[in-house]
């Protein structure tokens, strides 16, 4: 004990030591600048600046005013950029004075004032653009993000440039452009790996955690986020790792995983507590939402003495910069001690302000709270006018983040399509140039070439005949196969049509009868019918796309059998023709079924790539396996048949396979251009 008191007191010594060290530092500085003109005035200056570098309690500001003039006095640009710069960025963190921050970015931008080092400029661009994005002038900051970057390519400053476009990525996900923003922020994310800057790294995965929120992909913005703790903690980098620990406390909280919220809050607290990080801006919301878990994991003493302690910390609940979740804690805390006067009054005021920031979500959760407050009142009018209110505006939430999921993948879709779009003019472009370079060399070696031409004219004579077999072949073979596909299509509408509608009336009559086993005879033989209909023509591939129906097929098959299946699977809707989608459904569908029959395997792996001239589709499995080579001599009707398909598709298909080894079956579609 006396140890740890001893230590203290050196600590204590030590830390008024560096105080006193800092007051001497200011008022030398100070009486230099008292005493002194020119460079010599401007260099203390600057030294104070830079010492009292966003400390409210020495005037900071004002100091930084005085520094800026008296450098643009004297011309002396660099210094006055990047004491600007300093500003912006202070006047942005503050919270409440980003206004301040905007009116110091647009004056000292309108002097036109001439930077030998775009570098310094590109940090100011990016400080007034954060200006704009925390003031909610999302598209002024898109633009301010993208000087930022032009500035910073001046530089060969990709430091600059890659936060520039993580931090515009978020205004552009902010603006509702979910799509441009991962986009941008997979770009950033690939450069600061390479710089190897873990820093800027994690922080551009937090950005695309948040993108992942907002279309209401939560498992993949926890498992971003996820990865981005782990590295936090190795590199120690506090303040990303407590932000990103409040972020997954939201989600786990969308994802009902209420213990791992407690978990990953109660964690935080004790970052803020045992290396005092306190003065994190993210601390303050990291206790009130500890408050509201602990309430909901019914800790009554932890609660108690975590409310106490904030109530310590608060003096001026209006100058709160986080105000509304310190009283929607607050509001938690008297819910759930029993106090539901005092818990109305706090809902209302929160109600009242989430009206102003019009907050929607946290509109109707406030609602909600209102409710339950008037309803343990014995209020059931007011309770009832509430609830509703908090219904509505829920199910209308949920639909719009509905909407914003699907709009994104429509986004993301129509963007891809857009790019093969461009690529394949460029391939035409290119083939254009091989053109005009071939014409040339017909031009010098013309009688080379009239030569070939003859040998050419000649050899395909002597194979036309063959040729004409092979053609009349495979017509005939792909006229099979269309006509199978039409005899299912129509055996399919007959059944679903005919049989399938009886037996639904049927269906319906039973359960009059109220005798469950012809209930339950008439259901089981109406999904049969169902079934076989489905098997005979994929109703899938025409409502929902090639894409969606492969997934449903591995899906079922996945559902009804014990294999262990492994896919992955790229988006290839729309780039093939109807009658394409079809015959390669049909491979697909022919080999998941072959293995499920004859191979006796345990895995499945399935992976289908997307890439520039081709569509490439791989099969596998680990089980029993054939010898294939003897298999190749007499192949049965359903290898054939996957042969022809893949025929008709100008496609390479080929299979391997090895008793004991398992088998593996290959597919390669050029795209057409």
């Amino acid at each position: 004990m006396k140890k740890i008191l001893v230590l203290a007191l050196i600590l204590h010594g030590y830390f008024m030591a560096a105080q006193d060290d800092v007051e001497t530092k200011i008022k030398t500085l100070k009486n230099t600048i008292t005493t002194s003109e020119g460079i010599q005035k401007l260099v203390a200056l600057d030294s104070l600046t830079s010492l009292v570098l966003n400390k409210t309690e020495y005037a900071y500001d004002s100091i930084a005013k005085v520094t800026i003039a008296y450098a643009l006095k004297l011309d002396s640009v660099n210094i006055a950029v990047a004491n600007t710069s300093s500003l912006i960025r202070y006047y942005a963190y503050s919270g409440n004075k980003t206004k301040e921050a905007i009116t110091t970015f647009e004056e000292f931008t309108s002097k036109n004032i001439v930077q030998k080092e775009p570098s310094k400029l590109a940090k100011l661009y990016l400080n007034g653009a954060n200006s704009y994005f925390f003031n909610g002038m999302i598209k002024k900051a898109i633009s301010t993000y993208t000087e930022a970057e032009n500035l910073a390519l001046l530089n060969n400053d990709s430091t600059t440039y890659g936060q520039a476009r993580a931090y515009k990525a978020s205004a552009y996900s902010e603006n509702g452009d979910q799509v441009t923003a991962s986009k941008l922020l997979k770009e950033t994310a690939n450069l600061f790996t390479r710089k190897k800057d873990t820093t800027n790294l994690l922080e551009s995965r937090m950005i695309l955690s948040t993108v992942y929120g907002r279309v209401n992909f939560t498992k993949e913005a926890q498992e971003e986020m996820n990865e981005i703790i782990k590295i936090a903690k190795v590199s120690k980098k506090y303040g990303l790792l407590l932000s990103t620990m409040y972020n997954s406390s939201i989600n786990y909280h969308e994802l009902e995983q209420y213990d791992k919220r407690l978990a990953i809050l109660k964690e935080a607290y004790r970052y803020i507590t045992d290396l005092q990080l306190k003065n994190q801006r993210v601390a303050p919301l990291i206790k009130y939402s500890l408050l509201s878990a602990y309430t909901t994991a019914d800790s009554l003493p932890q609660a108690t003495k975590l409310y106490r302690a904030i109530e310590q910390e608060v003096t001026d609940e209006e100058a709160l910069y986080f105000k509304e979740n310190y009283l929607k804690a607050k509001a938690d805390y008297f819910i759930f001690i029993g106090n539901y006067d005092e818990a109305l009054k706090i809902s209302k005021k929160l109600l009242s302000s989430r009206l102003k920031s019009k907050n929607v979500e946290g509109i109707y959760k406030a609602y909600e709270k209102l409710s339950v407050c008037y309803k343990e009142l014995n209020d059931y009018e007011n309770a009832y006018t509430y609830f509703t209110k908090y219904e509505a505006l829920k199910d209308s939430v949920n639909t719009v983040q509905k909407v914003k999921a699907l709009s994104y993948y429509q986004t993301l879709y129509e963007t891809e399509k857009r790019d093969f779009k461009i690529a394949s003019q460029q391939n035409e472009i290119t083939v254009l140039d091989e053109k005009n370079k071939i014409k040339q060399q017909w031009i010098i070696f013309g009688s080379l070439g009239l030569l070939v031409t003859f040998i050419i004219i000649y050899l395909m004579r002597s194979q036309k005949f063959v040729k004409k077999q092979q053609v009349l072949q495979e017509q005939f073979s792909q006229d099979l196969i269309k006509g199978q596909e039409e005899e299912r299509s129509r055996l399919a509408r007959e059944l679903h049509d005919s049989v399938g509608q009886k037996l639904m009336l049927l269906s319906k009559q039973t359960k009059k009868l109220e005798n469950p086993n012809m209930e339950n005879l008439a259901s089981s033989t109406l999904e049969e019918i169902r079934t076989i209909s489905r098997g005979l023509h994929p109703s899938n591939l025409e409502r929902l796309g090639l894409t969606t129906a492969i997934n449903a097929l591995v899906y079922d098959i996945n559902a009804s059998t014990d294999l262990f299946f492994t896919e992955e699977i790229d988006n290839i809707d729309n780039i093939l023709s109807k009658e394409a989608e079809l015959h390669l459904y049909r491979i697909i569908q022919e080999s998941l079924s072959n293995i499920v029959k004859h191979s006796e395997a345990k895995a499945v792996k399935m992976e289908i790539q997307k890439n520039e001239s081709s569509i490439d589709i791989l099969v596998s499995d680990n089980g029993k396996g054939f010898d294939f080579e003897s298999k190749l001599k007499n192949l049965s009707l359903g290898l054939k048949t996957l042969f022809e398909r893949a025929k008709i598709l100008n496609a390479v298909l080929s299979l391997d396979g090895k008793k004991g080894e398992g088998t593996i079956m290959k597919l390669s579609i050029p795209i057409q251009n």
